[in-house]
Protein backbone atom coordinates (compact mmCIF):
# COMPACT_ATOMS: atom_id res chain seq x y z
CA UNK A 1 0.00 0.00 0.00
CA UNK A 2 1.38 3.26 -1.02
CA UNK A 3 1.04 6.57 1.59
CA UNK A 4 1.29 10.11 0.70
CA UNK A 5 4.76 11.18 2.21
CA UNK A 6 4.33 14.10 5.24
CA UNK A 7 7.79 15.31 4.87
CA UNK A 8 9.15 18.24 2.03
CA UNK A 9 12.10 15.41 1.26
CA UNK A 10 9.28 13.14 0.74
CA UNK A 11 7.06 15.18 -1.21
CA UNK A 12 9.65 16.07 -3.89
CA UNK A 13 11.00 12.60 -4.33
CA UNK A 14 7.77 11.30 -4.79
CA UNK A 15 7.57 14.42 -7.56
CA UNK A 16 10.48 13.20 -8.93
CA UNK A 17 9.80 9.80 -9.23
CA UNK A 18 6.29 10.90 -11.18
CA UNK A 19 7.84 13.33 -13.26
CA UNK A 20 10.33 10.85 -14.61
CA UNK A 21 7.51 7.85 -14.68
CA UNK A 22 5.54 10.72 -17.29
CA UNK A 23 9.02 10.95 -19.53
CA UNK A 24 9.13 7.20 -19.65
CA UNK A 25 5.66 6.95 -20.61
CA UNK A 26 5.57 9.47 -23.34
CA UNK A 27 8.61 8.71 -24.68
CA UNK A 28 7.04 4.45 -25.00
CA UNK A 29 8.97 2.80 -21.74
CA UNK A 30 7.64 1.56 -18.92
CA UNK A 31 8.63 2.50 -15.42
CA UNK A 32 10.71 0.39 -13.29
CA UNK A 33 9.32 -0.44 -10.14
CA UNK A 34 10.94 -2.54 -7.04
CA UNK A 35 8.76 -5.01 -4.95
CA UNK A 36 8.07 -3.73 -1.57
CA UNK A 37 9.28 -5.78 1.81
CA UNK A 38 6.19 -7.09 2.54
CA UNK A 39 5.03 -8.72 -1.12
CA UNK A 40 8.44 -10.23 -1.12
CA UNK A 41 9.03 -12.00 2.33
CA UNK A 42 5.16 -13.52 1.10
CA UNK A 43 7.45 -14.68 -2.60
CA UNK A 44 10.24 -16.07 -0.76
CA UNK A 45 8.08 -18.50 2.01
CA UNK A 46 5.64 -19.57 -1.06
CA UNK A 47 8.89 -20.42 -3.00
CA UNK A 48 9.79 -22.53 -0.39
CA UNK A 49 12.38 -20.00 1.81
CA UNK A 50 12.90 -19.45 4.92
CA UNK A 51 12.77 -15.56 6.25
CA UNK A 52 16.61 -15.59 8.56
CA UNK A 53 16.28 -12.10 8.46
CA UNK A 54 15.10 -8.83 7.06
CA UNK A 55 16.24 -4.51 7.28
CA UNK A 56 15.40 -1.77 6.50
CA UNK A 57 17.71 0.72 5.71
CA UNK A 58 16.81 4.70 5.59
CA UNK A 59 17.52 6.07 2.24
CA UNK A 60 19.22 9.61 1.87
CA UNK A 61 18.50 11.13 -1.82
CA UNK A 62 21.29 13.20 -2.39
CA UNK A 63 21.76 15.79 -5.86
CA UNK A 64 23.45 12.83 -7.98
CA UNK A 65 20.03 11.19 -7.81
CA UNK A 66 18.17 14.29 -8.04
CA UNK A 67 20.46 14.81 -11.38
CA UNK A 68 20.19 11.55 -12.72
CA UNK A 69 16.71 10.93 -12.58
CA UNK A 70 15.49 14.49 -14.26
CA UNK A 71 18.40 13.71 -17.15
CA UNK A 72 17.12 10.72 -18.10
CA UNK A 73 13.70 12.20 -18.16
CA UNK A 74 15.20 15.27 -20.03
CA UNK A 75 17.11 12.14 -22.73
CA UNK A 76 13.51 10.95 -23.37
CA UNK A 77 11.97 14.39 -24.33
CA UNK A 78 13.08 14.10 -28.08
CA UNK A 79 10.77 10.94 -28.15
CA UNK A 80 7.65 12.52 -27.11
CA UNK A 81 4.70 12.94 -29.81
CA UNK A 82 4.68 16.47 -29.17
CA UNK A 83 6.89 19.20 -29.69
CA UNK A 84 4.93 21.91 -27.18
CA UNK A 85 4.46 19.20 -24.78
CA UNK A 86 8.20 18.38 -24.70
CA UNK A 87 9.14 22.17 -24.13
CA UNK A 88 7.05 22.85 -21.32
CA UNK A 89 7.95 19.39 -19.74
CA UNK A 90 11.34 20.40 -19.93
CA UNK A 91 10.80 23.72 -18.11
CA UNK A 92 9.07 21.71 -15.67
CA UNK A 93 12.12 19.31 -15.02
CA UNK A 94 14.04 22.36 -14.67
CA UNK A 95 12.40 23.48 -12.22
CA UNK A 96 11.92 20.93 -10.51
CA UNK A 97 15.46 20.37 -10.27
CA UNK A 98 16.35 23.87 -8.71
CA UNK A 99 13.70 23.25 -6.06
CA UNK A 100 15.47 19.30 -5.28
CA UNK A 101 18.37 20.61 -5.24
CA UNK A 102 18.01 23.85 -2.91
CA UNK A 103 15.94 21.67 -0.52
CA UNK A 104 19.11 18.89 -0.67
CA UNK A 105 21.39 21.99 0.18
CA UNK A 106 19.25 23.27 2.96
CA UNK A 107 18.36 19.64 4.62
CA UNK A 108 21.86 17.68 4.12
CA UNK A 109 19.84 15.03 1.38
CA UNK A 110 16.60 14.30 0.69
CA UNK A 111 15.68 11.37 3.34
CA UNK A 112 13.08 9.30 2.38
CA UNK A 113 11.90 5.99 2.06
CA UNK A 114 13.78 2.15 2.95
CA UNK A 115 16.12 0.27 0.72
CA UNK A 116 15.89 -3.37 2.57
CA UNK A 117 17.83 -6.66 2.29
CA UNK A 118 16.44 -10.14 3.16
CA UNK A 119 18.58 -13.11 4.27
CA UNK A 120 16.77 -16.67 3.47
CA UNK A 121 17.47 -20.09 3.38
CA UNK A 122 16.14 -23.09 1.13
CA UNK A 123 13.04 -24.80 3.55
Amino acid sequence: MQFEPETESGKIIWEIGRVRDACLLLAGERPYREFPLDWMLGRLGLAGFRILEARRFPIRYRARYVNGQLNMCLARIERFSSNGLGMAMRAYVEELRARALQLNERQDGLWHGNDYVIAVEPM
